[in-house]
C-alpha cells in the first residue's frame, strides 16, 4: 500500500499556528485585565481640566482593592465601596456603588459627593509599577501604592492615639471631641496606655498578625459622660484577650472577634 501525502499550503498552516498560539479561537475576548488585590494606594494629586484641584486640608483619597475585586474609597468621612471590574483600560462598578452614611462637615460631604460620582463614572485606569492614574471626565487622580508613600509604622515604641471605633456590624464612629486615648507597646512584651480617663498596662504576646493581651491593671478614676463610654469601648476590645492587627503607613487596626475594632494613628 502507498502512502498518501497531504500537502499543506504554507498560509494556511501558518494561519492554523496562530490560532493555537493564541489560545483561543478568533474573534474570542481577551481574559479581563486582574486588579492589584490587596494594595492600596493614596492621592498625590488631583487636576479639574487641567488644573490643581484641593482637597480638604488634613484629606488624602484612599482606594483599597480587596478580595473579590470589592474597593473600598475614603477622603476623610465616608466610605464608597462596590464590586469592580477592568474592561480593557476602564474600571467599571460591577454592582452598584454604596457609600456608608456618616455625617460629615458640608465640605467633606461635597469631597465624599463628586468622588463618588467619580467612581460611578468608569474612569480610566492607568497603572503603572506603583503609580495609578485614574481620569474620568475633566478630573485625573494620580496615586502611588502606600507602602511607598506612607512605610508602615512599627508596633513597638509608637505612640499609638484612637481616633476611631468600630462597633461589631461595622459601622465606625470617631472619638468624642475632646478626648483621647492611647497605648504604646515595648519590647520586653507590655502596653501602656490612656483609657481617656484611667491609666493601663500589663503584658502583651504578639505572634504573627495577633496580638494577645494579658491581665491588665489600670487605675481607679470614675469615668462619667464620654469619656467613661470611650473607656468601655477601649476596653471591650483590649479585653477581649486576643485580637488581629494589621499596619498600614501610619495607622494600627486592631479588630476583635467580633468584629468590632479600634483604629489608631501612630
Amino acid at each position: 500500500m502507498r502512502a498518501r501525502v497531504i500537502v499543506v499550503p504554507m498560509l494556511l498552516l501558518a494561519g492554523l499556528t496562530g490560532c493555537a498560539a493564541g489560545g483561543g479561537a478568533a474573534g474570542e475576548p481577551a481574559a479581563p485585565a486582574p486588579l492589584p488585590v490587596g494594595r492600596t494606594f493614596v492621592s498625590t494629586g488631583v487636576t479639574s481640566g487641567g488644573q490643581p484641584k484641593a482637597l480638604v486640608d488634613g484629606t488624602t483619597i484612599r482606594l483599597t482593592i480587596g478580595t473579590g475585586n470589592v474597593i473600598a474609597v475614603q477622603a476623610g468621612c465616608n466610605t464608597v465601596s462596590g464590586r469592580v471590574r477592568l474592561d480593557g483600560s476602564t474600571l467599571v462598578a460591577t454592582d452598584d456603588l454604596a457609600m456608608t452614611a456618616i455625617g460629615c462637615p458640608a465640605n467633606l460631604s461635597e469631597q465624599d459627593s463628586w468622588l463618588y460620582g467619580f467612581f460611578r463614572g468608569r474612569p480610566s485606569w492607568q497603572l503603572t509599577g506603583n503609580d495609578l492614574v485614574l481620569t474620568g471626565g475633566d478630573l485625573t487622580l494620580t496615586l502611588i501604592d502606600r507602602a511607598v508613600a506612607e512605610p508602615a509604622r512599627p508596633l513597638v515604641d509608637t505612640k499609638w492615639t484612637v481616633d476611631t471605633i468600630v462597633a461589631s456590624g461595622g459601622s465606625a464612629s470617631s472619638v468624642p471631641s475632646g478626648e483621647s486615648a492611647t497605648m504604646t507597646f515595648t519590647g520586653d512584651n507590655r502596653v501602656s496606655g490612656y483609657t481617656g480617663c484611667n491609666q493601663f498596662f500589663g503584658p502583651v504576646t504578639v505572634a504573627g498578625n495577633q496580638i494577645t493581651f494579658g491581665v491588665l491593671g489600670s487605675t481607679d478614676r470614675a469615668c462619667p459622660g464620654a469619656a467613661g463610654a470611650l473607656e468601655a469601648d477601649l476596653m471591650k476590645i483590649i479585653g477581649s484577650a486576643t485580637v488581629t492587627y494589621r499596619i498600614e503607613g501610619d495607622r494600627l487596626i486592631l479588630t476583635a472577634p467580633d468584629g468590632s475594632g479600634l483604629q489608631l494613628v501612630g
